[in-house]
């Protein structure tokens, strides 16, 4: 599509671009909602830049450990010099992972400065489909995490992607799963317009977006992420750490029922 957009001139990769907006109206939706659960606004943006370090640090040992095999493989390859280096660790990284980070990193900083980590954390939940949305229209007009080869009428043919094969019919599934995640962000927003006992918003949010994306792997066309027994890495994780600890979140009764 349209892997770089000029802007006054200036040539801007509309990946980038594109997620750095992701960001900001996440980061300003959980900010806003701050104030309803008295929480400085100031001390929730902190924690989500926190929180989005641990996301990027996590996304990419996620997808370096996903290829362990391959950098074993071409080794000679990618050690030879720094270009061939930094050319392999620009490369993709896994959404799980980069939860999983950016979760850990709130949590850290929270435990650090004494402040109630449960509900800071579940304020920031809703953004976490927000931003993830917006994101994928990034992937779609870069062209990376492209679907399935299709005949449909609904396929999308790049011709100057730099990550997707060109001239290729493939299935849109980025903006499938953009489409996907703004519902789930609306379901979220309504879910938490009533108190919720602590855990719940986050447990909710796990179980959906854990279905979601089991399904929508099956219309994913790149295996930039590994395919093991037949299914995608991202699946794996789906069906038996992500979708049982939500369903542990949401349902358990042992858990406290004030938040910390």
């Amino acid at each position: 599509m349209f892997p770089i957009i000029n802007i006054f001139g200036f040539k801007v990769a509309s990946y980038g671009l594109i997620n750095l907006i992701a960001f900001a109206v996440g980061i300003i939706t959980a900010c806003f909602r701050a104030k309803k659960y008295e929480i400085s606004p100031e001390q929730e943006f902190l924690m989500l830049v926190h929180a989005l370090i641990g996301a990027i640090v996590g996304g990419k040992l996620l997808y370096l450990i996903s290829k362990l095999g391959e950098i074993w493989d071409y080794k000679a390859i990618i050690f030879k010099n720094m270009n061939n280096f930094t050319a392999y660790m620009e490369g993709g990284f896994v959404f799980y992972g980069g939860l999983i980070g950016g979760l850990t990193a709130a949590f850290m900083y929270c435990r650090y400065y004494k402040k109630p980590a449960i509900r800071m954390i579940e304020i920031s939940v809703p953004s976490i489909p927000l931003m993830h949305g917006i994101g994928r229209i990034g992937c779609f007009m870069a062209g990376c995490c492209y679907g399935i080869p299709t005949k449909s009428k609904l396929s999308v043919i790049y011709t100057n992607s730099i990550a997707a094969p060109n001239g290729i019919p493939f299935f849109p599934v980025q903006l499938l799963e953009a489409g996907v995640n703004f519902i789930l962000f609306i379901l979220l927003m309504v879910y938490a317009k009533k108190w919720r006992k602590p855990y719940k918003m986050l447990g909710l949010y796990l179980v959906l977006y854990s279905i979601e994306r089991f399904f929508l792997e099956f219309l994913r066309g790149d295996s930039i992420r590994g395919i093991y027994g037949g299914m995608s890495l991202s699946q794996w994780l789906s069906l038996f750490i992500v979708l049982p600890i939500g369903m542990l979140l949401f349902s358990s009764r042992h858990l406290k029922s004030k938040m910390q």
